[in-house]
């Protein structure tokens, strides 16, 4: 059976990077020519161990040590409001339930959330009505999970066909795994599961199950290819419902895979592509339009909070003049600062006052990217400069990197800044980071242990900038987990600083 490799060709592209090809076999280094004769070329590497640790683990810092499970977190109620008020045949929110977030049409409350969480709270709570408005620990956990498993697959699909050794595969994947669990936005997500941050990791969490079948899909045949694309289809759908700026970039992948569909059941794959995402797509238009009677989403005319009502109004909530500065934030070299008491970093905002361009004068950006996913931005780096070798990759990688990218430079363009919005950076640096485990060559044979050094570096210091931040600048996190950290920590007391 003719294998394929992921992102370099597809059913129908005659391009380079496939591992057999015209019967024999291609390898893109020396050192890949002996791994394959040694352990044949699909031989994966094994992250199941590393996950149950890590999902565990995460389990327990999401519900504070196992003891927090049912909390009401800030304004989590709104989808728990959001999705009664569906079931009753309309969009409005209770006022009780939204607050400070509320959005007002007519007289009417609305809320800008992605509606995929409130679709969640209705079979949760039919199921066990206690629950009601204390789900939000419960739903970000499933969606951290998802995540998590998601870029497992990820990593499998692109080492799977490295030149390292099947060990050095499963260190480079595994220590990739923990440094996503543990050096990413991800901590502070689970670690802080109000409104704001529910929709985001739920975006993220189907943006890379999304892309995770999209890859998938580029390998098989048959009915296992009409599985990913449902499983694509499916999950591009979630992303888009969960948090746009993550679905988006999967309408123009979807366009990318349908184009070379083979021609063997192209109608059938075609439909189980289209159908699912297609319909989370119009669902959206509507919904936006029966909210604030506009076809392209929120609209800030509506927002109760003047301060970003009259900025958005007056400058637009995005703008490509913010770019540079948004940048030189969320990826500054500045180290956070360090204290004798634990967690020895602390994180807190940070002056940024430029009138014209942000409405808040300061930033939420508490750790760089460069410090909290050291290692993650190095690979995208390598990976970025595998994308520009000519003639190495086809056009579907070339235009998810584009897809990725504009969600990429659309967060940078955004008026506010806040490290719970360097998450819509992930999905283009983990695309890059795909990319060069699976075509670094001897570029990642060289540099494995460097990788797997910053993971070291990056989980260390994003945990305990993490843990600072939210006993100590985040002001959604509740009073009882709060006090919760501080005793874990020995600090008996603690006055939080502005």
């Amino acid at each position: 059976m003719k294998l394929r490799t992921i992102i370099f060709s597809s059913n129908n592209d005659p391009e380079p990077f496939e591992p057999l090809k015209h019967g024999r076999a291609v390898a893109r280094t020396p050192a890949a020519v002996a791994v394959l004769a040694k352990e044949g070329p699909g031989a994966a590497p094994r992250f199941l161990p590393v996950l149950v640790v890590l999902s565990v683990l995460l389990w327990f810092y999401t519900t504070t040590g196992g003891r927090q499970v049912f909390v009401k977190e800030v304004l989590g109620g709104a989808y728990d409001s959001q999705a009664e008020h569906f079931l009753q045949g309309n969009v409005d929110v209770d006022t009780a339930a939204i607050g400070h977030e509320a959005m007002i049409v007519d007289g009417k409350v609305r809320m800008y959330f992605g509606p995929f969480p409130a679709f969640l709270r209705i079979p949760l709570n039919f199921v066990y009505p206690a629950g009601h408005e204390k789900w939000s620990r419960v739903s970000g956990f499933c969606a951290g999970i998802i995540a998590l498993c998601a870029f497992a697959g990820l990593m499998r699909t692109a080492l799977q066909f490295s030149a390292l050794s099947l060990r050095a595969r499963n260190w480079v994947g595994n220590a990739c795994i923990v440094g996503f669990a543990l050096g990413s936005p991800l901590l502070l997500l689970l670690g802080n599961l109000s409104i704001y941050d529910e929709a985001i990791i739920w975006g993220l969490a189907w943006s890379l199950a999304a892309l995770h079948f999209a890859l998938r899909s580029r390998q098989v045949e048959t009915h296992a290819l009409t599985r990913s694309l449902l499983g694509f289809s499916l999950c591009a759908a979630g992303a888009l419902l969960s948090r746009v700026t993550f679905g988006i970039p999967f309408i123009l992948i979807a366009l990318l895979l349908a184009l070379r569909l083979p021609r063997e059941n192209r109608i059938s794959n075609l439909l189980v592509l289209v159908l699912p995402l297609g319909a989370a797509f119009v669902f959206y238009i509507w919904l936006s339009y029966a909210r604030f009677g506009s076809f392209v989403g929120v609209n800030y005319d509506y927002y109760v909070n003047p301060v970003h009502n009259d900025f958005a109004h007056k400058y637009g909530p995005f703008s490509l003049r913010r770019i540079p500065f948004s940048l030189a934030d969320y990826f500054r070299l500045r180290f956070p600062g360090i204290e004798r008491q634990p967690p020895f970093l602390m994180a807190d905002r940070h002056s940024y006052n430029y009138p014209s361009l942000f409405s808040n004068p300061d930033s939420e950006v508490y750790i760089s990217l460069l410090w909290s996913s050291s290692w993650m931005v190095f690979a995208a780096v390598m990976g970025i400069t595998c994308l520009f070798r000519r003639k190495a990759f086809n056009l579907f990688a070339r235009g998810a990197t584009v897809a990725l990218l504009a969600q990429f430079v659309c967060i940078l363009s955004y008026f506010v800044l806040a490290q719970r919005y360097a998450t819509d950076l992930y999905p283009f640096l983990i695309f890059c980071l795909v990319v060069f485990l699976g075509s670094g060559g001897t570029t990642l044979l060289r540099s494995r242990h460097l990788l797997i050094g910053l993971v070291a570096l990056s989980v260390v210091i994003n945990s305990l900038a993490t843990v600072s931040w939210l006993i100590n600048a985040d002001q959604n996190v509740p009073a009882e987990t709060t006090a919760a950290w501080e005793k874990l920590l020995g600090r008996a007391s603690y006055e939080k600083s502005k």
